[in-house]
């Protein structure tokens, strides 16, 4: 089977952090089948080679520029004024046409069987037009950005008016649509999606890395950063307004009451980052948060075994990939109830879920969790066996490729229907 994946987003170089999970899907698909050949339509934004290999994938870039505000996890945060709209509708229009005319050409002279496009905006809409156009089905995955209509947040893609008809037509009109988590899926349907053409397929983890036996690294961790005798709380999210990291670092001087000796990490950057600073400082908490900016994906693992609690206090959430990896390396997780969070962390069996915005409510439940030993073990285990279970790339790539070969197979005769 070929499959060329059409995404606005994927990992400039191998080791990138930005839209791992697209990537992570892709090379599982060749893990889970050595036959399947994977080619990825995507923009170069100015930092990669415009053709390379990664994981036995081939990645085709084509040159895009984009406005600072449409960059990887500034779409649903930028301020919007009307020069920035006017920029982004330019901005989009060009990458629809783009996406087409390059994710047209490659299927067609690689003969790809199906089309598989991440997101329904942007990449969906031209990702289903050349799929029509060459006869071959189209799969779209909502990652939740695409369908979420939730204002405060900065979501707001389903209420446009350039945009909503092209996501209409695209979720009426795909070959089949699937959502990371059930959350998702009513989002879309709302958005207009129907109800039956959708499959719910989750986000996952690389479960071979993160895992507690992967101990690579983690004593330099732990002494780069004096952890002997502490104890570790790690978050590793986007710092941007929706990711609630702000209420995660207020609820810290509650926590060190409790426990002084803990030491709260922070992996990721974003437009926060500046404001966070100014608020550790101001709480008087440089010696115990330390925004450790970008962090490889290929060392997460580390930081997440050099620690003994994980917290997701987002504000809004489609899945949730670190509580899967957290899980993964038998970690008990400090949840909010955003979104399809409360999907992925069972609430007193793998962690423990909380109001989000709730400061107080975050303390508690970390503070609880390093008052009983016994309790944050059993859930770190219990998350393993979830995780396994349910948030394994290697399963969610087997369905994917399942629901693929089920179209293709079925597929005796040409589509009659047209563009």
């Amino acid at each position: 089977m070929k499959i060329l994946c059409s995404t606005y987003w994927y990992p400039e170089y191998k080791g990138d952090i930005h839209a791992t999970y697209v990537h992570d899907i892709n090379r599982h698909f060749k893990i889970c089948d050595e036959e399947v050949e994977v080619i990825v339509v995507t923009p170069n934004f100015g930092n990669s080679a415009n053709g390379e290999e990664m994981d036995g994938v081939i990645v085709q870039r084509f040159d895009f520029k984009v406005p600072m505000e449409f960059e990887y996890g500034k779409v649903a945060q930028a301020k919007k004024t009307p020069l920035t709209r006017i920029r982004g509708i330019m901005a989009m229009g060009t990458y629809i046409l783009k996406n087409l005319f390059y994710t047209f050409m490659t299927a067609r002279r690689w003969k790809a069987d199906v089309i598989h496009a991440h997101w329904a905006i942007p990449s969906g809409f031209p990702a289903l037009v050349a799929a029509k156009l060459l006869r071959k089905p189209c799969f779209i995955t909502m990652h939740g950005g695409d369908v979420y209509l939730n204002k405060k947040e900065g979501y707001v893609f389903p209420s446009l008016w350039y945009i909503k008809p092209f996501l209409k037509y695209t979720l009426r009109n795909a070959t089949r649509l699937t959502a990371i988590t059930v959350d998702c899926l009513k989002h879309a349907v709302n958005a207009g999606a129907p109800r039956d053409n959708i499959v719910v397929i989750t986000n996952g983890a690389d479960l071979r890395r993160f895992s507690p036996e992967n101990t690579k690294g983690v004593a330099e961790i732990r002494k780069k950063f004096d952890l002997e005798r502490k104890k570790v709380v790690f978050a590793c999210r986007q710092l941007i307004p929706r990711k609630g990291i702000r209420y995660l670092i207020e609820a810290m001087p509650q926590v060190l009451e409790s426990h002084p000796e803990v030491r709260l990490l922070i992996a990721g950057d974003g437009m926060e980052r500046e404001s966070l600073t100014l608020l550790i400082n101001s709480l008087g908490l440089s010696d115990h948060v330390t925004l450790l900016g970008w962090v490889q994906n290929d060392l997460l693992p580390a930081y997440y075994n050099a620690s003994d609690i994980v917290v997701m206090p987002s504000l809004e959430e489609g899945f949730g990939i670190p509580a899967a990896e957290a899980m993964g390396c038998e970690l008990p997780v400090v949840s909010t109830d955003a979104g399809g969070l409360v999907e992925v962390v069972q609430d007193g069996i793998t962690g423990l879920i909380v109001p989000k915005a709730d400061k107080k409510a975050l303390a508690g439940a970390v503070v609880k969790l390093l008052d009983d030993s016994e309790l944050a073990l059993s859930m770190g285990k219990a998350g393993r066996e979830n995780a396994e279970r349910l948030f394994s790339w290697d399963k969610t790539a087997e369905k994917f490729l399942a629901l693929f070969k089920k179209h293709t197979k079925s597929r005796t005769a040409p589509i009659q229907e047209s563009f």
